[in-house]
């Protein structure tokens, strides 16, 4: 699978071809996916008449890496351990499908999300700025719901020269591996509240940014319909965003999804158990998909990872997921090895 966009361009090239308001020339355009030209909403439906909100597209960015790391505390890069520094943001998302004039919660859907560190540097790419290929902090997916609904858990995001402060993310369903729908855009943080943030470590290192959202070419296509809501939670921030989407001609949510009940390891082979496992079941090992089988004698609730249990040492607390073949997903299940 090819890990970066095909159209990748380098962010120096997208903040010289943005130039202002120029930015809605790029904006919400991706062939075959329904996306409209500048300015358009992914929806005629009138936002006051649902119970979910419309959202504008805007462009993909030349940063997103497909890492398929299916995980929701995406703050800590899983090549080395490191955890990025910032203040925790608590980022929830709801998500809809459109029908008419009446919304239902979308279940099954790939929820991305990615964004720069604290010192404006993103995860696994090269810039002119920065190499840090190789690395997987700040990215990650969950999948909705029956609520329609994930978390994350990341850090309120740094900045860079050309661009409001930002976080991306796309929406995905699939069939199989076929991807069947795709809706990407941006979210964006009140000016005054990233002030605050900003002013304190890790962020103050870097000095004050240079690009408020007003002077954002991106935000000025639909901006103003993405900024989160933050507020303060503990020791950090939270916010929630909801969204709803059309054109999704898929509404049946996935059935019995899978269920971990246990886990052990023999030998090499991870061995999980549970409930409602298909054939094409697969063992993902702190977001990583395993090479996986069907017990023959229990196929339904026993899955051998053949390889996964030489990763997990004695005393090793990792977390697991089983996904099926209709991309149903198991609540996550935490096993430490004795």
């Amino acid at each position: 699978m090819e890990k970066r966009s095909k159209n990748l361009i380098s962010r120096r090239d997208t903040l010289r071809l943005l130039g202002g308001a120029g930015a809605t020339a790029l904006i919400g355009w991706r062939a075959g996916r329904g996306v409209g030209p500048a300015g358009k909403f992914a929806s005629a439906v009138q936002a006051s008449q649902l119970s979910c909100v419309v959202r504008p597209q805007l462009t993909e960015g030349p940063y997103f890496v497909d890492e398929r790391l299916n995980r929701s505390d995406v703050r800590t890069d899983p090549t080395t351990g490191a955890v990025s520094a910032g203040q925790l943001l608590v980022l929830n998302f709801n998500v809809s499908r459109v029908s008419g004039n009446s919304c239902a919660p979308l279940t099954g859907a790939y929820v991305d999300i990615w964004h720069c560190d604290a010192a404006g540097s993103y995860s696994d790419v090269r810039d002119a700025g920065f190499d840090t290929r190789g690395r997987k902090y700040l990215r990650g997916y969950q999948v909705t719901d029956g609520n329609g609904a994930v978390q994350f858990q990341t850090i309120y995001p740094g900045w860079y020269s050309g661009r409001a402060v930002h976080i991306h993310f796309k929406i995905r369903l699939f069939t199989g591996s076929d991807e069947t729908y795709e809706f990407t855009s941006q979210l964006f943080f009140d000016d005054s509240l990233t002030d605050q943030v900003h002013a304190q470590p890790p962020y103050n290192a870097k000095g004050s940014r240079d690009t408020r959202n007003s002077r954002d070419g991106i935000y000025g296509g639909g901006g103003s319909q993405l900024v989160l809501n933050v507020s303060q939670s503990g020791q950090g921030y939270a916010a929630t965003f909801d969204i709803g989407l059309e054109g999704i001609t898929q509404t049946d949510p996935p059935s019995d999804p899978p269920v971990i009940s246990g886990a052990g390891v023999s030998g090499k082979q991870l061995i999980v158990t549970g409930q409602n496992f298909d054939g094409g079941a697969k063992v993902y090992l702190n977001g990583d998909k395993q090479k996986t089988s069907n017990d023959d004698a229990n196929p339904t609730t026993v899955l051998i990872a053949k390889k996964a249990g030489k990763k997990i040492n004695v005393g090793d607390a990792v977390t697991l997921q089983v996904r099926n073949s209709d991309n149903s997903l198991s609540a996550e299940y935490q096993f430490t090895r004795p």
